[in-house]
């Protein structure tokens, strides 16, 4: 850790990031954990870190559950729930959250999960041969598992089940066909995210491709947009009073989160990490640029003496590795990050860095998730935002789907006049 003089000690924790297991019964070709294995966490340990992040100063926080494959330890996962409910103080909320590739999700843990309001993030990248890398044969297993969702608890489905598509330079060719499949499978909530891994065979020029690939979801999801009134893809939900943006703005020039020390991700023996993805045992760090930006941020085992100065130090430790910090220096094939016009709104997961082969510089964006970054923004400024609730009463802009149908009607009531939402 870094000599910077920490800030006193204190739990402000909002939210705790548990690898219940290293070990997962797939094996996608792209994911960053590359040296998986049969280690859990003990019972012991992750009460610990339950009553950590349930000791928190702050009056709400999240519970994550992650692996390898978190449901290959489900009994934790309800032994955990029970946990913090019998100890949180009163007014304290804890809100559950799970990443899986549902290939487990059975009955009986898709009934726990809706029971509990677990917002779950379902990794299923999309039509078969772009799921073919995740996990051969899968794909039926999940296309089944959305339909016995909708039908047995619709509300999960809709307002807490998050599809997650990992997007890679192979899959790119079929993105538009994706998203088209989950419209119609009438999935609510879809998340898109480039993957972290290197790949060879991206090119800076392949952006064309990927930019035709984001042309054709645009249409679709406009289509769709103006047909239901909803907007499914994560990315294309805006605000008229630009509210969504500002809740997924970085701040002060960060990429992400993790160097502020209120996300702990706790591995399966109680070591910490800022972010899961830094956590050491499933994986082999890629390089030894990587090696030692992972040394420098180890926080050690939340239960030592030490841990809470180790935490406090932990937010200068991250800036002086450079990964996190000083967006506006850093560059990829693409140009400066400076001179972008996305700069304020994009987010490039800074474990890519140490991703490329045979680099030594914090400042060095990986192409790819640039390149992603570049043509997403663009089409999410093309898209429409979507009214408030005020717009719409007020006959300010004019609602698509049910919304407008409904507006409709307001307005033969009340003679209110409807502005044509900018095309």
């Amino acid at each position: 850790m870094s000599s910077h003089e920490p800030s006193p000690a204190r739990n402000d924790v909002d939210a705790l990031e548990v690898i219940l297991t290293a070990g997962c019964n797939l094996r996608c070709t792209y994911c960053y954990q590359n040296d998986k294995k049969p280690r859990s966490m003990a019972w012991e340990t992750l009460r610990g870190a339950l009553d950590l992040v349930v000791g928190s100063e702050n009056p709400r926080v999240e519970v994550l559950f992650l692996g390898g494959e978190p449901l290959l330890e489900f009994p934790l996962i309800r032994r955990a729930v029970e946990h913090v409910r019998a100890t949180r103080a009163p007014g304290k909320t804890v809100s559950f959250s799970i990443v899986t590739n549902g290939t487990l999700l059975g009955r009986g843990e898709a009934e726990f999960l809706a029971a509990h309001d677990f917002e779950t993030h379902l990794s299923f990248d999309g039509v078969p041969a772009a799921q073919a890398l995740r996990g051969p044969r899968t794909f039926p297993v999940l296309d089944a598992l959305v339909d016995r969702l909708a039908r047995d608890h619709p509300r999960f489905a809709r307002e807490r089940l998050n599809v997650a598509l990992t997007l890679t330079p192979e899959t790119v060719r079929h993105l538009s066909a994706s998203i088209a499949y989950f419209l119609r499978k009438g999935v609510a909530r879809i998340s898109v995210s480039p993957t972290v891994t290197h790949d060879p065979d991206w090119r800076p020029e392949k952006i064309a491709v990927l930019d035709e690939a984001f042309a054709e979801v645009f249409q679709t999801c406009l289509r769709h947009y103006k047909r239901t009134g909803k907007v499914p893809l994560e990315m294309f939900r805006k605000s008229e009073d630009g509210a969504e943006e500002e809740r997924h703005r970085p701040r002060e020039g960060r990429t992400c989160s993790a160097p502020t020390g209120r996300v702990l991700a706790i591995d399966v023996d109680g070591q910490v990490h800022g972010c899961a993805v830094f956590i050491e045992s499933y994986q082999r760090p890629a390089s030894p640029f990587q090696r030692g930006r992972v040394d420098t941020l180890r926080l050690g085992d939340f239960r030592a003496p030490e841990f809470p100065r180790r935490l406090a130090m932990y937010p200068g430790a991250a800036r002086e590795t450079g990964l996190f910090h000083g967006k506006r220096d850093k560059y990829s094939s693409y140009g400066r990050c400076g001179e972008c016009e996305f700069l304020d709104s994009c987010a490039v997961c800074p474990a890519s860095t140490g991703n490329i082969p045979g680099n030594a510089d914090p400042r060095r964006i990986a192409d790819f998730p640039c390149a992603y970054n570049l043509v997403a923004l663009k089409y999410r400024e093309k898209f429409p935002s979507m009214p408030t609730a005020l717009d719409i009463l007020t006959g300010k802009v004019r609602a698509y789907g049910p919304l407008g149908r409904a507006q409709r009607r307001m307005r033969a009531v009340m003679g209110t006049p409807v502005t044509r939402l900018a095309q």
